[in-house]
């Protein structure tokens, strides 16, 4: 604090005498320099300017540590006489009462604000750049089906919670195993910020492996509770159900397994051993039973499980649930196990029906397919008279069924013109039950096509154990062609009309979708685990993480957003997590951590679910560097 004197007409004493003012100086972050008047003193006709000035040196000094004493230092009082004293003490009490003080104060404030907020911009830095878009987007979703309330229902701890969120967010978004899921949290991902809100957190590896197993252990616990869940969130009426197996395929031996056997697999991988899922889905697409069966389980034999299950879960009220199901699980059996349970049903017929009466007055419904081409129904019936039965003929269905048949007989001829070459060429098969046995090999690998032929064996006359030629013809195909293109549903739902029942049946290709998001977009095959148990947690993990993507897709559809979960995931992982570090004028190292703005195509999805943008505000931390060197010139910016 220093005094600035000067002289100025006295009117009470008429003449010139000295004004004095009390003034403080301070340095903005450009270098340049502010004084502003703590106290207007005015004429002092009892005090010389050589006792101001002592008066402004003990002022400064109680000025400097107005924070931490409210007494004016002693050794510096002592130097002053009785009238410096009191004009001391009133001085202050003036500055604090007029607001001189506390006006200095919030300038000063201003400008250490000001410095904190201008950065060099040749000590900016990004580090500890994360994804946090799609892993926003699943942990919105996960809070909004309120799995970390059910987990701590179960008495779980916060930190197992936040493993086995964080670690089903990655799992969703990034599809990967335990192994690499922890190096994506490591390094990539902000899964794990996003459920601890804090930075560096990561679980370890065996956590990862442990809690796949301990949430299995819950699977039908926690199934309940999200078809409970999903119901309550989406006022579902689960009126229509969809049944379907499919099977995943394991990479290795699998010698330690029980339920790994080999089978008919979908994706054409019958040299590896497989496990099959049965998944029982509702026409919105959420799950409402799963099992994990033997590799070698067929169809038909998976369906009274899902049915005693399915009973628990959808209760039969007044208005029946009808079950979708295919070809391969209708047997009669199981058809008649679900009219026991109180369930009604819609199917492909197993056999194509030939003694069947087509009413005159039934008018053929001409309906368009997904591919807009033109399918006709119409209304057929049996002699028992039992269920509602619809004769599908899809025109397109028809010509590849035909190309197929030239396909195949085209192939089956070649094989016996095989056959014959082998016959007369040197060396080849000429006995004559080899010969049968290979041609008995063509008729079993394609018996579609081999029923339509008559085939003849001609034995060589000078030996009766060799043959001399295989002759063969076809049979009279003329209404073979009939019915290429033709199949049945079968419906014990006599009120359905022909485009109620035609459009109930496609709701099967929901679960065939399911599937595909499973095996493709989640990567669920092939399996690497070599154990039972482990096998069925890592599929268990991979059906939680589709009620999450389900749960989302769920939502956009209504919202008329079609989109699969890579293009999901591919818009909203434009979004980032950064931390910038610089340099501030104060010499302070400023630590900023926040949330890149999503793209329109992240806000459109946001918006649509009624999510927030970011996980949190802008986090700042400023710490002690070092003490600034020099005023800050022309290579400074202010941080926006």
């Amino acid at each position: 604090m220093h005094v600035n004197v000067q002289t100025r007409f006295n009117a009470a004493l008429g003449q010139e005498a000295p004004y004095y003012r009390f003034k403080e100086s301070y340095r903005d972050i450009r270098g340049n320099v502010h004084s502003i008047i703590v106290l207007n003193v005015g004429f002092e006709p009892e005090l010389l300017p050589k006792q101001m000035f002592k008066i402004a040196h003990v002022l400064t000094d109680r000025f400097k540590h107005r924070h931490t004493s409210s007494l004016f230092p002693t050794t510096l009082l002592e130097q002053l006489s009785e009238l410096e004293r009191r004009k001391c003490e009133e001085y202050w009490q003036r500055m604090i009462n007029e607001g001189g003080i506390d006006r200095f104060n919030h300038r000063e404030k201003e400008a250490q604000k000001e410095a904190e907020n201008y950065i060099d911009i040749n000590t900016v830095q990004h580090t500890e750049a994360r994804e946090v878009g799609a892993e926003w987007l699943c942990k919105q979703t996960i809070d909004q089906l309120g799995l970390a309330d059910f987990l701590h229902s179960k008495g779980w701890s916060e930190n197992k919670i936040q493993t086995a969120i964080s670690h089903l967010i990655v799992r969703t978004v990034y599809s990967q195993s335990e192994l690499s899921s922890y190096n994506t949290m490591l390094n990539n991902s902000a899964a794990c910020e996003l459920c601890r809100d804090e930075v560096g957190w990561t679980p370890g590896l065996n956590a990862l492996y442990k809690i796949t197993d301990e949430l299995f252990s819950l699977k039908t616990e926690i199934e309940d509770y999200l078809c409970s869940k999903t119901d309550h969130l989406f006022n579902l009426e689960n009126r229509i159900i969809l049944f379907d197996l499919t099977n995943f395929y394991f990479e290795g031996r699998k010698t330690r397994s029980k339920k790994a056997a080999f089978g008919r697999s979908k994706e054409r991988r019958n040299d590896c051993k497989l496990l099959v899922l049965a998944l029982c889905i509702n026409k919105e697409g959420f799950i409402r039973y799963s099992a994990i069966l033997e590799g070698n389980m067929t169809d038909p034999k998976s369906l009274p499980q899902m049915v005693e299950t399915l009973a628990l879960r959808c209760p039969v009220g007044n208005e029946k649930t009808l079950v979708v199901i295919d070809a391969g699980i209708s047997t009669e059996e199981n058809l008649n196990l679900l009219k026991a349970k109180g369930f009604n049903y819609l199917c492909v017929s197993r056999t194509k029906l030939k003694d069947y009466i087509i009413d005159e007055t039934t008018n053929t419904v001409t309906v368009l397919d997904a591919c807009k081409q033109e399918i006709k129904l119409k209304q057929v019936h049996t002699s028992d008279d039992e269920d509602y039965y619809l004769e599908v003929h899809s025109p397109s269905k028809a010509m590849t069924e035909a190309s197929m048949n030239r396909f195949w007989k085209e192939r089956f001829e070649e094989e016996l013109t095989k056959v014959n070459a082998s016959i007369k060429k040197k060396g080849g098969t000429k006995k004559y039950e080899k010969v049968v046995e290979r041609v008995g090999r063509a008729i079993e690998r394609y018996p579609s096509i081999a029923k339509n032929y008559h085939i003849e064996y001609e034995r060589d006359k000078d030996s009766s154990d060799k043959m001399k030629e295989v002759k063969w013809g076809i049979k009279d195909l003329s209404n073979q062609g009939k019915n290429f293109g033709v199949y049945f549903l079968r419906t014990n739902v006599r009120e359905f009309d022909e485009k109620v029942t035609w459009k109930y049946y496609n709701l099967i290709r929901e679960i065939e979708t399911t599937n595909r998001q499973l095996k493709t977009d989640l990567n669920l095959r092939p399996i690497f685990h070599q154990t039972d148990d482990r096998s069925d947690a890592h599929l268990f993990f991979g059906l939680l993480a589709y009620w999450v993507v389900n749960t989302i897709r769920y939502q956009l559809k209504e919202k008329n957003i079609r989109c699969y979960w890579t293009e999901i995931t591919k818009r909203t992982s434009t979004q980032k997590l950064v931390t910038t570090k610089a340099i501030n004028a104060l010499g302070e190292s400023v630590e900023l951590r926040q949330c890149s703005r999503p793209s329109k195509q992240a806000i459109e999805i946001y918006d649509a679910l009624g999510f927030k943008h970011h996980p949190f505000k802008k986090r700042k931390i400023c710490r002690t560097q070092r003490p600034p060197e020099k005023p800050p010139s022309c290579c400074t910016a202010r941080k926006t």
